[in-house]
């Protein structure tokens, strides 16, 4: 049964031009994206192969890791949070918020992999998603495509007529389109009670959160509310500052970005008066501990540049349709660790082999491999 609905899905959304046409714009020159990204850091090749080695130690150690992190975390200042599951996870984060509150959230696939907002949103939390992609979502009740572009298939005039119908403005292009999202953004930054944000990577070593944007929304998110709540899972924890630093660069050359804007560094609470005076982190497992004694072992090698999935010729054809949290490629493997196996395994009969995915992935995971085995579940 949920092969057939798999394999519906996907063909309604071969049915939509209008997606079609997003997702070709959206991957056309991913090739081209990446291969610049890595000739500018000449030396990220060299870092990548330093993060696989980082993240096999954090792998096995990972519960030294965690503890290590939450002392320091707590010498800093923060409040540490563990969740075994999203239950758990939801649960956490809705207490520390409060009841009839307002959220500005940066983006982060922890929350989505556990639909947090749409949790805190049946509980009367107001939640905005303050990365434009996540928004774009958002306003669509959709899911996202990408692990780190989630609306890569929206085409410009789609994402217009939605803003349009939504924020109730006449928009033109582009720019217009970012200038609007901006204003209405302002006015929830500054009145917000609570900012959540995701990690690209912890280190055990200062307690300290590791996170990169290329929006100016994450730095909002994090600085103005005098609440912030950090949400992350454990395969995100390094053993140094410097681990974590270099890792979150790796993501984000790989999946083509040629600069990166921002990256933040919290080491705990504000000391002065801008700035978060109440931090907390919730760290999820979500079976990834179990994952540690299977054949998905090495899918927790993974950092989520997402370059895997836009190198993939069938995501760049049904894009988000193949998957539901994570989608193609290593969102298979992910699917099978933090969802529903049986699901993973429709999914997975849609892969071709080719291969594509274990050669742009910058931690040398062998994708199609964890693909064949998981057709065999």
């Amino acid at each position: 049964m949920i092969f057939e609905e798999v394999h519906k899905k996907i063909l309604n959304a071969l049915e939509d031009q209008d997606l079609r046409n997003g997702s070709y714009i959206g991957t056309k020159f991913e090739i081209i994206n990446r291969r610049e990204a890595i000739k500018r850091h000449t030396y990220i090749e060299e870092w990548a192969n330093e993060t696989r080695k980082n993240k096999e130690y954090a792998i096995e150690n990972i519960d030294d890791l965690i503890l290590k992190f939450k002392e320091n975390f707590e010498k800093n200042g923060g409040h540490f949070h563990y969740a075994k599951n999203g239950d758990e996870m939801k649960n956490i984060v809705l207490k520390i918020i409060g009841e009839g509150k307002t959220v500005v959230k940066s983006k982060s696939l922890v929350g989505e992999e556990i639909e947090l907002r749409q949790f805190l949103e049946s509980k009367g939390i107001r939640v905005y998603e303050t990365d434009l992609g996540e928004f774009l979502v958002q306003l669509t009740n959709g899911k996202p495509a990408h692990m780190v572009t989630p609306a890569v298939n929206m085409t410009e005039g789609r994402a217009k007529s939605v803003l349009e119908k939504n924020l109730k403005v006449e928009l033109s292009d582009v720019t217009s389109m970012v200038l609007a999202v901006r204003k209405f953004m302002r006015e929830k930054f500054l009145n917000a009670d609570v900012g959540m944000v995701g990690a690209n990577a912890l280190s055990a070593e200062t307690g300290s959160i590791v996170f990169v944007t290329n929006e100016g929304n994450g730095a909002l998110t994090s600085t103005i509310p005098k609440k912030l709540i950090v949400i992350t899972s454990i395969e995100k924890i390094y053993p140094k500052l410097n681990d974590a630093i270099k890792a979150s660069i790796v993501q984000t050359v790989y999946d083509g970005f040629k600069k990166t804007s921002y990256i933040h560094i919290i080491n705990g609470p504000s000391r002065e008066d801008i700035g978060p005076e109440e931090l907390h982190i919730v760290i999820m497992d979500n079976n990834r501990k179990s994952a540690r004694e299977t054949f998905l072992k090495e899918t927790l090698y993974c950092i989520k540049c997402g370059s895997c999935q836009l190198s993939c010729p069938v995501f760049q054809v049904i894009d988000g349709a193949w998957g539901d949290i994570y989608t193609a490629a290593i969102g298979i493997p992910w699917t099978a660790i933090t969802g529903s196996k049986e699901k993973a395994k429709a999914l997975s009969f849609f892969c071709l082999e080719c291969g594509r995915c274990r050669e742009v992935c910058p931690m040398k995971i062998n994708i199609p491999e964890l693909i064949r085995k998981i057709k065999s579940i």
